[in-house]
């Protein structure tokens, strides 16, 4: 019995000077429960960080599910997914679009405190969705909430709630809009003009600003970020401009038209296909 009691108090002197390998904390405690002295574990700082680091996952990624199911009209189809740096071709985006999407990404967390997105805009079909896609998909791979949309189909998601549910759905959607770490707002000014869409567009842009909540836009427009009452103020207002160039650093992308060169591609073998096919 007396040894048992002498092992017994062996292990718990053992358990007492147990630490962890990395933070040096101990990973048992003597506590006092009705007057009775017990070991237990407690958690070391290695620990507490780890826990809070999946609490943390845990709540972004259920963020994320609500945005989801909110957001029906979002650019999130299986070509969105596929739009990754991993795997980015160099034939059709170029180094330096890919060096300030995966830099933007990694450093996104600065990037969310100080409020700053872009606003990347070019030719049209020259990659801009793919890049914007691609910082999208990595940040939700960290769980990051992100709502990734195109300018017509957010409209069109709000247009199509009034019959069902009036006004208050609009309020809903900007909200949805607002509580996203990143919004992306694909195809700017493909929009059919109205008075309407240039105060919801409005109204989407201000609700981050006010958030201080980053942007990212991308656009065909012949944006100049120097030319004052530009075209972002002759197609909207000159207080959306003054918004949009705030929230957002002007990226220009000089990539020439990535479905220009595949169509040009595809005509090419397809003379081939059909020049083979002739009889001699």
């Amino acid at each position: 019995m007396l040894k048992t009691q002498v092992e017994t108090e062996s292990v718990l002197i053992s358990k007492l000077n147990e630490k962890c390998p990395v933070c040096h904390k101990p990973l048992y405690k003597t506590y006092k429960i009705f007057n009775i002295n017990k070991v237990l574990h407690c958690a070391c700082d290695c620990e507490i960080k780890e826990y809070a680091k999946k609490e943390k996952f845990k709540e972004a990624k259920e963020k994320q599910i609500r945005l989801d199911k909110l957001m029906t009209n979002s650019l999130m189809d299986k070509k969105f997914k596929q739009s990754t740096f991993k795997n980015w071709d160099f034939n059709k985006g170029t180094k330096q679009m890919y060096d300030l999407g995966s830099k933007y990404a990694s450093n996104f967390k600065q990037c969310k405190t100080e409020g700053l997105g872009l606003l990347l805009h070019g030719a049209p079909g020259n990659g801009k969705t793919y890049l914007s896609s691609s910082i999208a998909n990595e940040l939700l791979s960290k769980f990051i909430p992100v709502i990734c949309v195109s300018i017509n189909g957010l409209l069109s998601r709000i247009q199509s709630t009034y019959n069902k549910y009036g006004k208050e759905a609009e309020s809903d959607i900007i909200r949805v809009l607002c509580n996203a770490d990143l919004l992306v707002i694909d195809d700017l000014g493909t929009e059919k003009k109205s008075e309407w869409s240039k105060t919801m567009i409005y109204n989407i842009i201000d609700s981050r600003y006010r958030s201080n909540l980053p942007l990212i836009i991308s656009s065909n427009l012949d944006i100049n970020p120097k030319e004052v009452n530009g075209i972002l103020a002759e197609m909207y207002d000159r207080r959306t401009e003054d918004r949009i160039l705030e929230m957002c650093t002007p990226v220009y992308n000089k990539q020439s038209s990535i479905r220009v060169d595949e169509a040009k591609k595809k005509t090419k073998l397809l003379k081939e296909i059909l020049s083979a096919g002739v009889d001699k």
